[in-house]
C-alpha cells in the first residue's frame, strides 16, 4: 500500500465508524477497471476488480454521474454480493474532469445521504490523485 492508499484508507474507516454502512469501499480507475484500494464493513471478495463495462461500479466510472439507488431490488444492474443490502449510492471521484475513481456505499437500512459522501469524494480526492 501507498502512504496515499493507507491516509485513504484511515479516512475509510473514520467514515465508517460514524455512518455504520453495511459496506463501503473506494476503487481507482485502472485502464479498463476499477480496482478497490480501501474498504471497510462487509466484504465479499468479489468485488476486488470490477470491469468499468460492468454493473454500477463501471457506469458510473464510465460515465462520472452519481448513481443513487433506493431499493436495489428494482435496479437490474445492482451486483448482489448481500441479501441485506437495501440501498447503495456510487459517487465519481474526479481530478480536472476525468473520472479517477469511485466510492460505493451500500446499507442495509435506510437510503443514504448524497451529501456525506460528496464531501468525502473532495476529500480523498487529491490523496487518490497520487495512490
Amino acid at each position: 500500500m501507498t502512504g496515499s492508499q493507507v491516509q485513504i484508507s484511515a479516512a475509510l474507516q473514520r467514515l465508517q465508524a460514524e455512518k455504520r454502512y453495511f459496506s463501503i469501499g473506494v476503487y481507482r480507475i485502472d485502464g479498463e477497471y476499477a480496482i478497490r484500494i480501501a474498504s471497510a464493513g462487509a466484504s465479499c471478495g468479489q468485488c476486488e476488480k470490477v470491469h468499468l463495462s460492468t454493473g454500477n461500479i463501471g457506469r458510473v466510472a464510465r460515465f462520472g454521474v452519481l448513481h443513487a439507488i433506493d431499493d436495489v431490488s428494482k435496479d437490474d444492474s445492482y451486483r448482489s454480493c448481500f441479501s441485506q443490502v437495501r440501498s447503495e449510492i456510487l459517487v465519481p471521484i474526479v481530478a480536472s474532469g476525468k473520472t479517477i475513481g469511485v466510492i460505493d456505499a451500500e446499507s442495509d437500512s435506510n437510503p443514504i445521504h448524497r451529501s456525506e459522501l460528496l464531501d468525502f469524494a473532495k476529500e480523498i480526492e487529491p490523496l487518490l490523485e497520487r495512490a
